[in-house]
């Protein structure tokens, strides 16, 4: 498998989203936000995109340079239009928003209405916990999800990230989780290189679990983690990514579909200090982590949020980013086609 340095990947992706039409600064962004998945261990929300959004933008299911305005902004709370584009520069403005608003109160609130899928949402919450900042990002999506038994879906796999600021040298703790067995996007992945898929992670067109990543997309069917539990913790991140901000949502929301916005998020940041000092908050989070580390051994470590996303980045940085032979093929295809500069491999 091809191995790609981190810096030709972001080169190769902002020279494809530039040649559908985003501009060169959100192109930038849009980019670095993929390979910083690819990197994380998150194919799924990587460069394995770029033919998806190529496809969305040309048919006009997505507008490539909408018009992202700051629709309203309070003491605690504001609201962001992203303007039926992609949903990366609007949210990062919304956590920038964000942590202005909490500097100064304490906690704020900022939804983005009318926009698409944003890649992974725990890059959101990892940029303001760098702002020392605890952080809820949370999206709504196209209804992809259903219990066993059931043909048809009934709610989006909408993820939630929380993100918890620690002292130095430590990262940033982040939950970044999706409420599926798994995330769409790394079936698509496993559809994509031809690979099966675990039973566990989806169904058929007749609600039954499989194997195929093919028919697994094609029925449109992830199992949810928990049964009921999952479900119902998708539909609440509907109502409060969707319904509150303004978007599209239950089987009205589409993270790559209809041009004026599909789906909304929401970032939550607060400030650590706001019901203990900064100082009381660093000992207790250091003492809980500590004491739950405690429990592992060198054979069964206990393993933190962010931990495999972590150890996958510093692996992948040394290493370079893998991308299997079909997948390459692929995109080198799509560079063709938009008559952009291809791959350059390690």
């Amino acid at each position: 498998m091809p191995a790609f340095g981190e810096q030709e990947l972001a080169g190769f992706a902002t020279r494809v989203l530039e040649a559908i039409g985003l501009r060169a600064d959100d192109a930038a962004l849009t980019a670095r936000c993929l390979v910083e998945a690819d990197l994380r261990g998150m194919p799924g929300h990587g460069v394995l995109r770029l033919i998806q959004y190529a496809d969305s933008i040309a048919v006009g299911d997505v507008r490539a340079a909408p018009e992202v305005r700051l629709l309203r902004r309070g003491a605690t709370a504001a609201l962001v239009d992203a303007g039926g584009g992609y949903g990366y520069a609007p949210t990062m403005l919304a956590c920038d928003v964000a942590a202005e608003l909490a500097a100064d109160a304490g906690v704020a609130a900022v939804g983005v209405r009318d926009s698409h899928h944003f890649g992974m949402a725990g890059l959101y919450a990892e940029r303001l916990a760098e702002r020392d900042l605890v952080a809820i990002v949370m999206t709504n999506a196209q209804p992809v999800m259903a219990p066993p038994g059931i043909a048809s879906p009934l709610i989006g796999n909408n993820p939630l990230a929380v993100g918890v600021p620690r002292p130095a040298p430590n990262p940033p703790l982040v939950l970044d989780m999706a409420m599926s067995q798994t995330a769409l996007g790394r079936i698509r992945l496993a559809a994509a290189e031809g690979r099966p898929i675990p039973e566990s992670w989806a169904l058929d067109e007749e609600g039954r679990p499989t194997t195929d990543a093919a028919r697994a997309l094609a029925a449109g069917l992830l199992a949810p983690t928990g049964g009921h539990k999952g479900l119902a913790l998708a539909l609440m991140i509907d109502v409060l990514a969707g319904v509150l901000t303004g978007s599209p949502a239950g089987d009205r929301a589409d993270a790559h579909g209809h041009a004026s916005g599909g789906v909304g998020h929401l970032v939550i940041a607060l400030r650590t200090d706001l019901f203990v000092d900064r100082d009381a908050f660093d000992a207790a989070l250091e003492d809980l982590l500590a004491g739950v580390r405690s429990h592992g051994t060198a054979q069964a470590p206990v393993v933190l949020p962010g931990d495999p996303e972590w150890a996958s980045r510093r692996r992948i940085g040394r290493d370079g980013i893998p991308i299997s032979d079909e997948l390459a093929a692929r995109l080198e295809a799509l560079a063709e086609r938009l008559g952009v500069a291809p791959l350059a491999r390690r």
